[in-house]
């Protein structure tokens, strides 16, 4: 008797242990990003007059504006993943300012370079940290009116498919920068979803507050992501879903890859999008986690900017916030995107998924 009260006291304490080890891990004390406009809060004052530019203290991830009181909200209104975990835990957290996303960014082109700067911070800093990326929507915007061109600037880009990355040019430098940020040690690496981007042509008739009218005449003027809102046409819309859903599926893939990687382990070698890559060694500490939030999210008009119909207003930050810091719990009181295997349907997020479903977040 006294030998099984002495081994269920064990067992008590081990799994005391893990609970301790396992909160241990997730006291972030530095924060970076690999990302595009959204996580610079492009335009999300969503006000007249526009800035149409970056508004750092409105970014879902590294905005830092309550000021002293560790669990208020700064007067944007945007209470950012960072500021949630400062609540957490009481503490400052270090992050750089600004952070290392850049507007415009594609990761074909910028993922390399963005994580190599976010390697140079982060391995200053001391204890757990998190490297987020958050990348690939300009992948799809950045491409040409035109759907078959006879050739584009780079061999990355597909001339059939509106010069857009290609996916094995996408996968490439995935790699190449998950080698890179698996490399500095007792770091969280958190790779996004991107946004199902065809849903934007839900909201064409909202109004615009930079030059009157709707997002759909402010569209045709500026064109923002032109290769969906020059028209919004079926075509366009099944187009970008299918573009975006390719993208997401080797996030989610290579990150669970990735993940299964054991510390001191390399990446896999491969020969892919005409180069071969790879060999990239785990440090101790670092793990991989993939939110398919945002993916499956069902935005609504108000959380897009007026200024510019396509980036998040500042509710739209606060929304991916949230969503990235617990979860997506999908419920009939809050639908989510439900996947019916109808290209536009699916690409407007039309169906919804009402039974309750769980997306975890970053942590």
């Amino acid at each position: 008797m006294i030998e099984n009260l002495r081994r269920c006291l064990i067992l008590i304490f081990i799994a005391g242990a893990v609970t301790t080890i396992s909160r241990a891990q997730l006291t972030i004390q530095a924060i970076d990003v690999t990302g595009d406009s959204i996580s610079k809060g492009f335009n999300a004052s969503s006000s007249f007059p526009c800035s149409n530019a970056d508004q750092e203290n409105y970014n879902w991830l590294t905005s830092d504006t309550h000021g002293a009181n560790m669990c208020s909200i700064g007067s944007e209104g945007v209470y950012s993943f960072l500021e949630r975990i400062e609540c957490d835990y009481s503490a400052n957290i270090f992050a750089p300012l600004p952070n290392h996303a850049v507007s415009g960014a594609t990761l074909v082109r910028d993922f390399t370079a963005q994580s190599n700067n976010v390697k140079t911070y982060l391995a200053t800093q001391a204890g757990q940290r998190l490297a987020v990326v958050f990348l690939g929507h300009n992948d799809n915007c950045s491409g040409t009116i035109t759907k078959t061109n006879t050739s584009c600037s780079s061999s990355d880009l597909d001339p059939a498919n509106y010069c857009k990355t290609r996916t094995d040019a996408f996968e490439r430098e995935l790699r190449k920068g998950l080698d890179t940020l698996m490399s500095i040690g007792n770091t969280r690496v958190g790779v996004v979803s991107p946004v199902r981007v065809s849903q934007l042509c839900n909201f064409g008739s909202k109004t615009n507050c930079q030059v009157g009218g709707t997002c759909q005449f402010l569209w045709g003027a500026v064109s923002i992501c032109g290769v969906l809102t020059r028209d919004c046409s079926n075509e366009r819309i099944v187009d970008t879903y299918t573009t975006m859903r390719g993208y997401r599926d080797i996030l989610m893939n290579v990150t669970s890859e990735y993940n299964a990687i054991p510390i001191g382990g390399a990446s896999n070698v491969v020969m892919i999008g005409g180069q071969i890559v790879g060999g990239g060694i785990k440090a101790a500490g670092t793990m991989f986690v993939y939110s398919d939030g945002p993916w499956n999210y069902r935005f609504s008009s108000d959380q897009l900017s007026c200024c510019d119909c396509f980036h998040p207003s500042g509710l739209g930050q606060n929304t991916l916030a949230k969503l990235l810091k617990t979860g997506l719990r999908c419920s009939r009181i809050h639908p989510c995107c439900k996947e019916t295997g109808d290209a536009l349907t699916d690409a407007k997020c039309a169906t919804t998924e009402k039974k309750t479903r769980y997306y975890n977040g970053l942590l």
